[in-house]
């Protein structure tokens, strides 16, 4: 932790009970803020300087004290959250202390200043407490808390001033732990030449659950009335001002004491190692102080008020708030980069870091006055050199660039006009300019990584394609399909499959799908139709091996499918089952089974050994008897069948016969 000095109200206790507010502190002339860091625990102090013993446990053991940044690890009835008091530090540390039962006070802190202080000053030493307790985990009436007596001494044991802070109860609301300052004031006396500071651990006597506390920034100083310090025509609070040193710019500052000096007499000081050290000002001793500033640094600056027979001793000053000149050098520390070279039609990104301002000069005019600069959709045309200003607070000012490539010649967009597509039917897709294609969705697509799928969806849908250049630039582009129906259309025909000759008849049926409007039929015989379902159509087959029924039908929309029906022609269309046959594998007559049953249906075709025993049936007339049965052949003989079937006519047939076996 650093040694600035931090300024708050604080309650102080004093000696015989009385209460006063002081607003104003000056030096610090005990300041243990135990330090900070990032890794636990922290340091011990001076052993000397307390009666507990210290640890590395992150939660001491009663009689022991530890310096940590928190309490995280810590039993479940410590508060986990506590951290340290002073607010300026990332990693500031605090003392945690375990108490024990005692019935004699125990020093937390003890030391002698030796330093010379002034007769009729008043000066204060105080600390931040918190009880690290989590409220109601002691459920007991014998519960105790922690309290303290803060002490000033001389060294021989004189008392100067004391005061008792009760017992500490809790502050823990919503998760959120507050710290309390308490303390004890005194008017130095004549004649002193040091003083002893204590804060003493008062006896805890008997408690059951024991109790912890934190204690940070324990302090000693003056105090005196509210001075304060602010910029000539600064704004309310302003506390930092920036200028640049090539402006040779003069700054004032104002200071001012509240009543409370019989005599006041001012000193204003400055700092240029951030605090740690503050040296008086020559000639510097009134209310306003102004000058110029040429060099580029950082100064701190502050004014101290005493009695003026005091103002050559700083112990005995109060000091105001303090107020920090940037004197700002020409940006050094800075980075600018872009992200070029970028594709065409992608984000151009002109970065600067390490300013307090910007304000970018480019190609077509580009302005920009972030350190974030974009260019979106950038084209080959804002190719180029780009300039930047870089600023500091205090307004110096560098200019720097860089240059900027825009390759691949890629835009995105449109492949053109919505593209129709009936249901079930498929479109070709088509993009150009690239050595790489990928197209999305995947659904409804024949290969999503050529330039030209075929795209048949079962809905509408907007197809993208990305489409990469000998570059490496991609660009997207996109085309919606849309699908006019709802059902696909699929063209169907149910009907005769033969013809005999020398005439015959065929009635033809719609079997298509979809939500058809309009049908049209080519018969072959020169004929044509309108109906769904066609009339009887009358062949002459003579001289033909057959004809090709033509179906085609559209949808309200005008999708459309077309189905072929071919229709043989046979030479016979008699029925008979042949009297022998012979399964010799030769080709002819090898098989038993009933011929030309072309049109028949229901047919059932069996056959029989002479003792009445099945040796074969089917209801599928062109499936035959090899004269076998369970895969071995059947010897020579004659064997009866039966025929069962329903002619073109709907007569029911039935005959029955025998077949000469012949091997």
């Amino acid at each position: 932790m650093n040694g600035a000095i931090r300024y708050v109200c604080v309650l102080l206790i004093l000696l015989g009970g009385s209460r006063k507010v002081y607003a104003q502190f000056g030096r610090n002339l005990i300041n243990e803020t135990f330090g900070e860091g990032k890794t636990n625990p922290g340091p011990s102090i001076t052993p000397s300087k307390t009666n507990f013993r210290y640890t590395t446990d992150s939660c001491p053991s009663p009689g022991y004290y530890t310096v940590t940044n928190s309490l995280y690890g810590c039993p479940s009835y410590r508060m986990g959250g506590s951290i340290d008091h002073t607010p300026t530090d990332d990693y500031g540390y605090l003392m945690i202390v375990s108490d024990t039962v005692s019935t004699v006070s125990k020093f937390l802190y003890i030391d002698t200043l030796t330093e010379p202080l002034c007769a009729g000053t008043v000066y204060q030493l105080s600390a931040y407490f918190l009880n690290i307790e989590v409220p109601g985990y002691c459920s007991t009436s014998d519960e105790h808390f922690p309290s303290f007596t803060f002490a000033v001494e001389t060294t021989t044991g004189a008392v100067l001033g004391e005061a008792n802070t009760g017992e500490l109860g809790y502050d823990f609301t919503s998760g959120t732990v507050k710290y309390h300052s308490y303390g004890v004031t005194f008017t130095m006396p004549a004649g002193v030449d040091g003083v002893v500071l204590k804060i003493k651990d008062d006896p805890s006597g008997y408690t059951p659950c024991g109790y912890a506390f934190a204690v940070d920034d324990i302090r000693f100083t003056a105090v005196g009335p509210p001075a304060t310090a602010m910029f000539d025509g600064g704004m309310e609070n302003e506390s930092i001002k920036a200028v640049c040193f090539q402006d040779n710019k003069t700054v004032g500052m104002t200071g001012s004491v509240a009543p409370g000096f019989t005599d006041v007499a001012l000193q204003w000081q400055q700092s240029s190692d951030n605090g740690a050290t503050w040296t008086d000002i020559p000639g510097a001793t009134s209310a306003h102080y102004s000058r110029s500033f040429a060099v580029a640094d950082t100064i701190l600056f502050r004014m101290r008020a005493s009695e003026r027979e005091k103002i050559n001793n700083s112990n005995c000053s109060v000091v105001t708030n303090v107020l920090t000149m940037e004197v700002d050098d020409i940006p050094q520390h800075y980075t600018i980069s872009s992200n070029s070279p970028a594709c065409s039609g992608s984000n151009l990104q002109l970065d600067a870091d390490g300013g307090a301002g910007y304000v970018w000069t480019g190609p077509n005019g580009f302005y920009d006055n972030v350190s974030y600069a974009h260019i979106y959709y950038c084209t080959r045309a804002d190719s180029g050199t780009y300039y930047v200003q870089i600023r500091s607070l205090g307004g110096c000012v560098r200019t720097d660039s860089v240059h900027v490539m825009i390759i691949g010649s890629l835009t995105g967009g449109s492949l053109g006009a919505d593209l129709p597509v009936c249901k079930g039917r498929a479109v070709p897709l088509q993009a150009s300019g690239g050595r790489a294609y990928l197209w999305s969705p995947a659904a409804g697509l024949s290969n999503v990584s050529v330039y030209n799928p075929l795209a048949s969806p079962d809905v509408s849908t907007k197809y993208t394609v990305a489409i990469t250049d000998s570059l490496g630039c991609s660009a997207n582009q996109f085309i919606t399909v849309n699908v006019l129906n709802k059902i696909a259309v699929r063209a169907g025909i149910s009907g005769a499959q033969v013809l005999c000759q020398p005439a015959d008849s065929a009635t033809f049926t719609d079997g298509s799908q979809g939500a058809i409007t309009g049908w049209h039929w080519k018969f072959g015989n020169g004929s044509v139709s309108a109906l769904q379902n066609p009339p009887l159509q009358h062949y002459t087959t003579i001289n033909s091996t057959g004809y090709t029924v033509i179906l085609a039908v559209a949808d309200s929309v005008g999708c459309a499918d077309t189905a072929y029906h071919f229709v043989k022609v046979v030479n016979n269309c008699f029925i008979t089952v042949p009297s022998a046959f012979t399964p010799n594998g030769d080709g002819v007559n090898d098989y038993l089974y009933p011929l030309n049953a072309y049109k028949a249906t229901e047919l059932s075709f069996r056959v029989f050994s002479r003792y009445g025993q099945l040796l074969f049936a089917s209801h599928d007339w062109q499936k035959k008897w090899d004269g076998r049965r369970n895969g071995l052949p059947l010897p020579a003989g004659v064997y009866v069948w039966q025929l069962n079937y329903t002619d073109a006519l709907h007569q029911k047939i039935a005959s029955h016969g025998s077949a000469l076996l012949i091997r």
